[in-house]
């Protein structure tokens, strides 16, 4: 019998019938056109739409724009947020090559709370270590509130290195710090940064569910408590995402953890 044919499963009610009775908080999105890329829904009305498609409850985004483009920001990201209060909350956008914006933006974050719930750095593209001095007065912020960081993990990112967060992680240890694709592999520096910083780190799972065992894989090594799920939609789509953890052989206690139970222990269930 496959899992999809288990009765009581989330994985048969899900294929059967289209939904699970849970909710599923995606923590990786983005919104808006990006370079020469095609996205078929890129913005807030068709993303929604597809999110209750596939059943996703939430979708915590950072705006394309606002991480690239001067002249587009944050509060313009949160007028779109406040469009779909039910279903999107918000990544402020850091880009430290403009810190004078960097200090207005953590300046007004408390004005774009609760729809606000974190930060989004980029520094791959940005090219800036996150140790650099323009990412502090966002870091400081979040360890004062206990507030998320996404970053960007994939691809051997020397700005945001296994050894650059385990010393970024520590520094900040009232932050909350999710790693962005899991270092997508690094299996040995997922080990040692969860063995180095157990309580404020946590993986997310972009790209993981299409590849046979990660999901799987990533359970072994720092448990499912330490897992969020994730699509970078509009880059990847919710229900293939949403299949890849519920076809994982791992536990039904796993996929709850995985979809929300994880989010809410961090930020309650009224977020």
């Amino acid at each position: 019998m496959s899992i999809w044919e288990e009765k009581g499963t989330l994985a048969e009610a899900y294929w059967n019938h289209g939904h699970i009775d849970i909710p599923i908080y995606d923590m990786h999105g983005h919104m808006g056109s990006h370079g020469q890329i095609y996205f078929k829904r890129a913005e807030a009305d068709a993303m929604v739409a597809h999110m209750k498609r596939a059943g996703v409850t939430r979708l915590v985004f950072s705006h394309h724009h606002a991480l690239f483009t001067p002249d587009f920001n944050n509060q313009q990201a949160y007028e779109i947020t406040r469009q779909h209060p039910d279903f999107l909350r918000l990544y402020v956008a850091i880009n430290p090559n403009f810190p004078e914006r960097v200090i207005e933006d953590v300046r007004s974050f408390d004005r774009w709370a609760p729809l606000a719930v974190g930060f989004k750095f980029l520094s791959a593209y940005h090219q800036k270590k996150v140790s650099d001095k323009g990412y502090e007065p966002a870091l400081k912020f979040a360890n004062e509130r206990g507030l998320p960081i996404l970053l960007h993990t994939w691809g051997g990112d020397g700005c945001a290195s296994i050894e650059i967060m385990t010393e970024t992680a520590l520094k900040y240890p009232n932050a909350i710090f999710f790693m962005g694709h899991s270092f997508r592999s690094d299996w040995d520096g997922v080990a040692r940064l969860h063995k180095a910083c157990p309580n404020n780190v946590y993986f997310e799972l972009t790209s993981i569910p299409g590849t046979t065992g990660m999901v799987e894989k990533l359970v072994e090594i720092v448990g499912s408590e330490r897992l969020l799920y994730g699509t970078d939609l509009p880059w990847f789509d919710e229900i293939q995402a949403v299949g890849g953890i519920l076809s994982a052989e791992i536990t039904e206690e796993d996929k709850h953890n995985i979809l929300y139970r994880n989010v809410e222990r961090l930020l309650g269930k009224d977020w």
